[in-house]
This record gives C-alpha cells, sequence and structure tokens, in this order.
C-alpha cells in the first residue's frame, strides 16, 4: 500500500516544493532498498529516488529507450552477451528476459553496492538464473587498481578516473570475462565504464568478438581519459566492424550521438533490428534525444 501511495505521489504533476518533498520522503519514510514500480513493460524494479535516475523512472519518465529496444530486438533465446556497467540493473534485467533460460547475460560492475541493488531487482523478476554477475573492472590486462566509491546521487557514473576515497578492485581483459560464456555465442557486447572504453576493449580479440556491440562515449569522461572518440570506433573499423547510431545511419558526431551510444556491426551477414525513430529518450543530461 505504501508503494503505490508514493509511487501516486512520484508521477503526479509537478509542483515548486515537490522536490523538496520526495528528498525528505527518500529519507524519512522510504526503505533504503526503495519502493517496487512497474517500469519497461513488465519489468518491476525496487526504486529509490536519491539516485536521479532512479528518480526519473520512478517520475514516470523513460530512460534510454532506444539501447533498450535495441537489446530487447536484437538479443534472442540461447544468446550470450556482456554487460559492462550494470548500475541498479535496468539493462541486465531487458537482455536477461530477451535470451530467455536457455541464454546467459553476464554483467559486470565493479562497485558492490551496485551489484547487490542489480541483484536484489533481477530476483525480484525471476531473473537471476540468467544472468551472472561479476564484480571487476575492465582492461587491457589482469591487475589491481584503485576506484573510488561511487556518489549516492549518482552511482551508474563510477569511474577508474575519479579521484577519492574507494577499494581497490580486480582489473580483467574482456576476453577472460567471454569465457564465463560457455556455450552460449556471443551475440552482444554492450560497454558503460566512463572513460575506460579504449581500455576495455584492448582486452578484447574483436576477431573473436561479439556480433554486436553497443558503446557509449560520454564526452566528459573521454576528455578525462584524453581518450578521442575517434579512437574507441577505430578499434571496430580496423577489425571489419561497421559503425552507425541505434537507428542504422552513419554516425556524424560522434560526441552527439542518441543516447551516447554507437553501434559496431561484425559482418554485412549479421541480422540486426534497428530503433524506429519515433522513440523519445528520458536520456542522460546534455544527451541527444533518440529521434534526434
Amino acid at each position: 500500500m505504501l508503494d503505490r501511495l508514493l509511487l501516486r505521489y512520484f508521477r503526479a504533476p509537478e509542483h515548486p516544493a515537490k522536490l523538496r518533498v520526495v528528498r525528505w520522503l527518500g529519507r524519512a519514510v522510504l526503505p533504503e532498498v526503495g519502493i517496487v514500480a512497474p517500469i519497461h513493460g513488465e519489468l518491476r524494479l525496487c526504486l529509490h529516488p536519491r539516485d536521479w535516475i532512479e528518480y526519473l523512472l520512478l517520475r514516470g519518465d523513460a530512460y534510454e529507450p532506444c539501447t533498450l529496444h535495441f537489446l530487447e530486438a536484437n538479443l534472442r533465446p540461447r544468446d550470450g552477451a556482456i554487460l559492462a556497467g550494470t548500475n541498479f540493473g535496468l539493462h541486465v534485467a531487458v537482455a536477461a528476459r530477451a535470451v530467455g533460460e536457455s541464454g546467459l547475460v553476464l554483467g559486470v560492475e565493479p562497485q558492490p553496492e551496485a551489484l547487490l541493488r542489480a541483484r536484489h531487482n533481477l530476483r525480484l523478476n525471476g531473473l537471476l538464473s540468467r544472468v551472472r554477475l561479476v564484480q571487476a573492472a575492465l582492461g587491457r590486462e589482469k591487475r589491481l587498481a584503485q576506484m573510488a566509491w561511487s556518489a549516492t546521487e549518482n552511482p551508474g557514473t563510477a569511474s577508474l578516473l575519479d579521484p577519492g576515497d574507494g577499494f581497490v578492485t580486480s582489473l580483467q581483459p574482456l576476453d577472460a570475462v567471454k569465457e564465463l560464456l560457455g556455450a552460449a555465442p556471443f551475440r552482444l557486447l554492450l560497454l558503460d565504464v566512463q572513460g575506460f572504453e579504449l581500455e576495455a576493449l584492448k582486452g578484447l580479440h574483436l576477431a573473436e568478438g561479439p556480433e554486436l556491440a553497443v558503446v557509449e562515449l560520454d564526452p566528459e569522461f573521454l576528455t578525462r581519459a584524453g581518450t578521442p572518440a575517434e579512437a574507441v570506433v577505430e578499434r571496430f573499423t580496423a577489425a571489419g566492424y561497421s559503425v552507425t547510431d541505434l537507428h542504422g545511419n552513419p554516425p556524424l558526431n560522434l560526441l552527439s550521438l542518441p543516447e551516447r551510444n554507437f553501434v559496431a556491426v561484425k559482418s554485412p551477414s549479421v541480422q540486426v533490428h534497428w530503433v524506429p525513430r519515433h522513440l523519445a529518450s528520458g536520456g542522460k543530461p546534455g544527451s541527444a534525444r533518440c529521434g534526434n
């Protein structure tokens, strides 16, 4: 009952004091894990408004609808997928539904709290059996690295580039992580690693890589890493992949892509279902709308 009442308030029209009220509710009323809300079709996720993305979803807004549609349309039963950057589990849950009981999704995430939230949401939807959660960051080689704790208001932006108190995490190459897929064919890679994209890709032999890759290019983190967006794309094109946006169009500007993601397709024989342009995006701050 409390969940339904709070959700009704979150999805009511905005008013000048609403954000202050929501923050107070988050501190004084909501349980630490948040409340359960219907999200993206039949999914039900436990969300808390302290995280701005979760608050968007609690309000009834969309978050990365084009990327989620791409996962749903292009993952098939029995497929294997690797999603790096699980956050609270939305994308992993969508992918797990798409691959079915016979498929496997690897959710790779260095932040312990994010892994626990993702696990909670996967269990809530009966999807844990289709997912293996991997507590690691991605890099070109196996080693240990210092990582700061994630920010409470946006755990999904945690990066190996962040300074501050934290913990030591394991860096693993994608080639090693890929072995956990076993017999499941490596159909799709989603890479959202906040500026460490090039380092992560250097740990993957793309000749044996996924049929499809969805890779985020965040201008702020690329600048901090000293990595040109073109260098990330070049990693794929040099291996024979074609690169487009989520709609299947050649990208005109790599730093203003819909939902900041480009798609790499291994060969012309790979079947791809592109995202319709009419889908609107909740997006990330400063990101282009999906229909752009």
